[in-house]
C-alpha cells in the first residue's frame, strides 16, 4: 500500500460508505444516536460529519470525551447469578464508530 493514500484527506463517499456498512438498528451508544437515524437524516448530518472526520485528519485528536463508552452486561443464560453469566458490550458514540470504520476501510485498501 502506498503510504500517501494513509494520509490524504478522507472523501466524503468514503465517510458515507462507512455509515451505511454499519447496522442502523444497533442499541445507540452514550450520544443516544443509532445508524437509522444518521441515515435517515444524511443530507442534514453529512456537513457536521464531515468537519468532524476533517478535523480529525488535520490534528490527529478526539474531542475530549468522544470515545466515551457504556459497558451493557448481556445475560447469558436464564437466570443469571454470578458474572461469568453475564456477556459485557460497549456501547460507543456513533461519531467514534464512523471514524473507526473510515480508519478500517482506508487500511484495508
Amino acid at each position: 500500500m502506498e503510504g500517501g493514500s494513509l494520509t490524504k484527506p478522507f472523501s466524503a463517499a468514503e465517510v458515507k460508505a462507512a455509515v451505511w456498512d454499519c447496522d442502523s438498528f444497533k442499541s445507540p451508544g452514550p450520544d443516544g444516536v443509532n445508524f437509522g437515524f444518521i441515515k435517515s437524516f444524511w443530507a442534514e448530518l453529512q456537513g457536521d460529519v464531515m468537519r468532524f472526520i476533517s478535523e480529525f485528519h488535520r490534528n490527529g485528536k478526539l474531542t475530549k470525551g468522544l470515545n466515551s463508552t457504556f459497558i451493557a452486561l448481556i445475560p447469558k443464560v436464564e437466570s443469571p447469578q454470578r458474572l461469568n453469566d453475564f456477556r459485557p458490550i460497549s456501547l460507543v458514540g456513533s461519531l467514534y464508530k464512523i471514524l473507526a470504520k473510515v480508519l478500517a476501510n482506508r487500511l484495508r485498501q
